[in-house]
């Protein structure tokens, strides 16, 4: 057996991931090397300690019952180095949060700087994406916003908005008076395979309407996009009440026949147990919840 001060940390580092993960080409992804890189540090690892860690196949790699253990090891190692420099960096003056861009543009970004105003040490920087962000493997968010209804072991969680649907126009576009059948209905196409789409056909079948009757459509891959074509006057928008409430609160877009809503599902702020306690994300997970109260 190797002196442990001879393995180097980069081997460890490219197991450690590719045991969480189950495979180099994923481990390479994130960590920003590439797969022959993960590759050459677990086979010295295997030379230097003499044991197979893994059993490769076509597209993925299974562990030994050797690298079981040094897995648990590794990723117990790692996860106290991470919690080490996370106390470390707990003064530190940035907040990353990460929710989807829709959100994030209509709801969040107006209202941090009043985070900000209320907190002048802090700096809240805002990272979007339809795919949610996995907290323990991507240690820079400090806060995930989410959108559904799953379960979220090992986190802490805020319920913050419940959300509903309905229609919404440019209120020179509903006082022309032109009905619902002759008007371009826009919605949004939504991206995760995991969410249940709303649309206008769930809409309209609510009311006892025929989706057949109202052949103009229009459907972008973006909630913002879709907003931003009914503010313009293009059509009647089947919109997050969330998403759209400064705009009607501004009288930009009015609600059409607003006992007609669905209900959609809710956001939730997610941080990982031990980091929620910083000041700065405790602060800041506050500040949250009462926004979304208010």
């Amino acid at each position: 057996m190797p002196n442990p001060l001879s393995i180097s940390l980069p081997a460890l580092r490219s197991f450690d991931m590719a045991a969480r993960v189950g495979s180099f080409k994923e481990a390479a992804r994130e960590l920003g090397v590439t797969p022959t890189a993960i590759s050459h540090q677990v086979r010295t690892l295997e030379e230097q300690l003499s044991v197979a860690l893994f059993v490769r196949k076509t597209r993925t790699v299974v562990l030994t019952e050797e690298g079981k253990r040094l897995a648990a090891s590794t990723l117990k190692g790692f996860q106290e180095i991470h919690e080490g420099l996370d106390a470390l960096g707990s003064s530190s003056s940035r907040l990353t949060i990460a929710t989807t861009p829709a959100f994030a543009a209509l709801w969040l970004v107006p209202r941090v700087a009043d985070f900000e105003a209320r907190h002048r040490g802090f700096t809240v920087h805002v990272e979007t994406s339809t795919e949610p962000v996995n907290l323990e493997r991507d240690r820079r968010i400090d806060v995930a916003i989410r959108y559904g209804t799953g379960e979220h072991p090992g986190l802490a969680t805020i319920p913050l908005l419940e959300e509903s649907f309905g229609a919404f126009a440019n209120p020179e576009l509903l006082q022309a008076g032109t009905a619902l059948e002759n008007t371009t209905l826009i919605e949004t196409r939504w991206r995760s395979p995991i969410l249940s789409p709303i649309g206008w056909d769930d809409w309209l079948e609510a009311q006892q309407l025929d989706p057949g009757q109202f052949p103009s459509r229009r459907c972008f891959d973006q909630e913002q996009h879709s907003i931003q074509a009914a503010l313009a006057g293009q059509g009647v928008v089947l919109a997050s009440n969330l998403l759209v409430k400064d705009m009607v609160d501004r009288g930009w877009l009015v609600e059409y026949r607003p006992e007609a809503r669905l209900q959609g599902l809710r956001y939730t702020a997610l941080a990982r147990s031990d980091h929620s306690r910083t000041g700065k994300v405790r602060q800041f997970l506050a500040w949250l919840e009462r926004e979304a109260g208010g």
